[in-house]
């Protein structure tokens, strides 16, 4: 696809490092647009890809940068007003974007496709862009994540008219409190899950339900809503949508595409029970529920924009996954290390059942580091149960993320509240420390998960370089 104007144009990122900054980036490239951008000297997953893709950057913030006058500035949620070169950019009276901006003028002429929830987006997402590009769709995509095995990285732009994009319900910017996915031109959605997150943005679940019933009613008539009625919140969301059909999925009995025969082990396997008899069945080896539900969106969607069921069944069994969801990174002694970026109690609880499927024997050692101080406090009990799942667990300090550095919240306390049930819960402050720790705990037979938002991940090569010199 050739870029969209005939004028030159150049987009300067900053904090272009970010998964769906780094995504805009690659897009903006690929359609001729001259990129250039700026983030932290931290190493981040996304370095390798942007290389990959010749998109050159640079480290720190330097308000001289801004002088050559860009088009465009995009400025990642990570960085506010007081950003230097947003400051710089401000008083050379630049443009201005925000991600979703951005992603909303890429996606401008597509027939668009946007997948939301509360759990699921990057792998549901990823899921239905490996299924259509099998087809021979050749669609574009926008993807959070750092890496899908499979695709050509975390975004591209396709021949084909469909563009599926992962749409986020958090706020576009420090400066615009309004969802993400409010920006985004959608004509077909994707609603895996709503219940209460983000809760420095929405203080209770009517509120993100709120959110999502705004987003419906400014979808077009003709479009699509698949929606996964195993959530109160979204059958409320389908039930006020009388108006329009709407392709219902999940474990529970009324929905349209009923999940059945349901297997979980080495692999997933199960079928989709409809009006009309039962489909599959489909075998994943990606494990759990959770993924499950993911891929019957897929499924269900692909359905109805008329992929045949062979190729879906094909795209499926050949998925392994986007970067840190369920990814067996290596493995350290023998224990096989899994990188998951789960930081919801819900996604947790998912993540250990679906270890426990995968690995019946083993003993589960579950390394959790919270991502934010608002939601660490808010569902506090609920991130003590979830982790109770876990053989043993070692907690990390709370990450600190760019948009919240401190917050009435500390580790202590989910230290205290997990401690009525496991006495024998560990903190370890840093990452050098925990894999200090490791190296000393584990054994035959365990399975290390990482879990976390945060920088958890760094956790492995600090164990492989460990094991290197022992």
């Amino acid at each position: 696809m050739k870029k969209k104007t005939n004028q030159p144009r150049s987009v300067y990122f900053i904090g272009i490092k970010g998964v769906l900054m780094s995504g805009l980036a690659i897009m903006s490239k690929e359609l001729g647009y001259e990129v250039t951008g700026s983030d932290v000297d931290e190493s981040f997953q996304t370095d390798q890809l942007l290389k990959d893709h010749g998109i050159k950057f640079e480290e720190g913030f330097d308000p001289e940068r801004l002088k050559f006058k860009p088009d465009v500035v995009v400025v990642s949620a990570a960085f506010g007003v007081q950003n230097l070169e947003y400051k710089a950019a401000k008083s050379l009276r630049l443009a201005i974007k925000s991600p979703s901006e951005m992603l909303a003028e890429l996606m401008a002429g597509f027939e668009n496709i946007g997948v939301t929830g509360v759990h699921g987006k990057t792998t549901t997402t990823a899921m239905i862009a490996i299924v259509l590009t099998e087809a021979g769709f050749s669609p574009s995509y926008a993807i959070g994540t750092a890496d899908v095995p499979g695709l050509n990285g975390n975004s591209h732009i396709g021949t084909g008219k469909y563009f599926v994009a992962e749409a986020d319900e958090y706020r576009a910017s420090e400066t615009n409190p309004r969802p993400k996915f409010l920006d985004l031109p959608l004509k077909h959605l994707i609603i895996t899950s709503i219940e209460l997150d983000h809760p420095d943005m929405y203080q209770t679940s009517e509120e993100v339900y709120q959110a999502f019933y705004q987003l419906m009613t400014k979808t077009p008539r003709d479009g699509l809503m698949v929606a996964c009625t195993d959530w109160p919140l979204v059958r409320r969301l389908v039930n006020r949508r009388a108006d329009r059909p709407s392709l219902t999925y999940g474990f529970e009995p009324s929905a349209k595409y009923q999940i059945v025969d349901f297997s979980d082990g080495a692999s997933t396997t199960f079928k989709l029970k409809t009006s009309e008899g039962l489909i599959g069945p489909f075998t994943l080896n990606v494990p759990g529920r959770h993924n499950t539900l993911n891929a019957t969106a897929a499924i269900v969607l692909a359905l109805a924009l008329g992929v045949n069921e062979a190729a879906i069944k094909k795209a499926l069994f050949s998925f392994v996954g986007p970067s840190r969801r369920f990814q067996l990174v290596g493995s350290v002694g023998g224990v096989p290390v899994i990188d998951d970026y789960a930081h919801h109690p819900t996604a947790i609880r998912y993540l250990l059942e679906a270890a426990r499927s995968r690995y019946p024997t083993s003993r589960i050692v579950a390394i959790f580091q919270p991502h934010t101080y608002s939601r660490t406090g808010k569902l506090l009990k609920e991130f003590a149960a979830s982790l109770l799942g876990a053989d043993k667990i070692i907690l990390l300090n709370i990450y600190a993320s760019a948009r919240e550095k401190s917050g009435y919240v500390t580790i202590k306390d989910l230290v205290s509240e997990i401690q009525r049930f496991r006495p024998d819960v560990e903190f370890r402050p840093s990452l050098a420390e925990v894999a200090q720790y490791l190296h000393g705990i584990l054994k035959e037979n365990d399975v290390l998960l990482l879990i976390g938002a945060g920088d958890v991940y760094k956790i492995y090569p600090l164990l492989t370089e460990q094991e290197r010199s022992h």
